[in-house]
């Protein structure tokens, strides 16, 4: 990885280097779409067709359509492994499934960053539902993989791990 001031650090200051994105449950692709826009080759995956045709429209507008391999696919089925020890960033955004944190790791090339974030119990008012993270899960599911985390933040019933491959 690089400190290069051409490269992007839209994760607090961790710098990125460029190459292939995972985007996992990308939904509208947000997340794809600025990985995109900021150089690098992306695949994206969800379950649903129409928000991967969202995601297709959206690219084509902003014209990075050729940048960006988007794919339906049941994530119960696991992550594709063509992507596998390949990636210079994954993200998963509002997806919690605790049965794929090891694969998110292993997508990753050594000093790769995996940026996760996942509904929360911490601070939300009421009864958190059941797809709600518990305290401390992120840091417990990838403190023994094979990963330094950067930056972890659990507030307002959000969790956020970035954690870099060693």
């Amino acid at each position: 990885m690089t400190g290069d001031p051409e490269m992007p650090k839209g994760l607090g200051g961790v710098a990125l280097a460029r190459g292939l994105c995972l985007d996992v449950a990308c939904g509208l692709g947000e997340q794809s779409l600025w990985a995109a826009q900021h150089g690098f080759d992306v695949i994206a995956v969800d379950a649903s067709d129409v928000a991967i045709t969202a995601l297709n429209s959206a690219a084509v507008r902003l014209g990075v359509r050729d940048r960006i391999d988007s794919r339906v696919i049941d994530l119960d089925d696991g992550l594709p492994t063509d992507a596998a020890s390949r990636c210079s960033l994954v993200i998963c955004q509002r997806f919690r499934a605790p049965h794929l944190y090891e694969q998110l790791v292993y997508m990753l090339e050594p000093g790769g960053v995996l940026v996760i974030t996942v509904l929360s119990q911490v601070g939300v008012d009421g009864e958190p539902g059941e797809f709600h993270a518990r305290p401390g899960e992120l840091v417990e599911a990838f403190r023994d993989l094979d990963v330094v985390i950067e930056r972890h933040v659990e507030l307002d019933g959000e969790a956020t791990l970035v954690a870099r491959r060693r």
